[in-house]
């Protein structure tokens, strides 16, 4: 029975790691929460790996990729001049893209952006399509930057099952 469990618990944080990796690209997984989630299950089940400390590392980390998956879009947005009706129109745009796929996730916050700049804010076309490149820029630097997160979490994880423990 033993074996059984802890075969579960590290197929559980296998699989639940992979699957945050990925879903950091992908609209319907929610990335690094898996992971913490995984993490969580796996100390639960084999109290003997892992740290409390590494739990909490990992939920910081996931707190901390939400906020690059927010900064980005807005900061990148702002920096070609969006205005606070450029950043509603990417974040709405960013969230009907999630109907549509990944494809959906980086296209909706540019052209909403866009929309939202030259139907609401009455701004020339060159001016809105400026802003809306912005939220694309912000989209790529953002998911760049969560990627690089869910990562850095899976080499944490490692580290502490290999080298650390409890």
């Amino acid at each position: 029975m033993e074996i059984t469990k802890e075969i579960l618990a590290w197929s559980i944080l296998v699989i639940g790691t992979l699957a945050g990796v990925v879903g950091v690209l992908l609209p319907v997984i929610p990335g690094p929460v898996l992971i913490v989630g995984a993490a969580i299950i796996h100390k639960l089940i084999v109290p003997t790996y892992l740290s409390w400390w590494m739990i909490l590392a990992l939920g910081f980390m996931a707190v901390l990729e939400r906020l690059a998956d927010i900064a980005g879009t807005v900061l990148g947005a702002r920096w070609m001049g969006a205005t606070k009706w450029g950043l509603l129109g990417a974040a709405i745009g960013g969230i009907v893209g999630i109907f549509f796929g990944i494809i959906g996730i980086f296209v909706g916050p540019v052209i909403g952006a866009f929309v939202a700049e030259w139907i609401i804010a009455r701004r020339r076309a060159d001016d809105s399509a400026k802003a809306s490149i912005g939220a694309g820029i912000g989209i790529g630097i953002s998911t760049f930057a969560r990627l690089a997160i869910a990562l850095f979490m899976v080499m944490l994880l490692a580290f502490d099952l290999l080298f650390l423990g409890t």
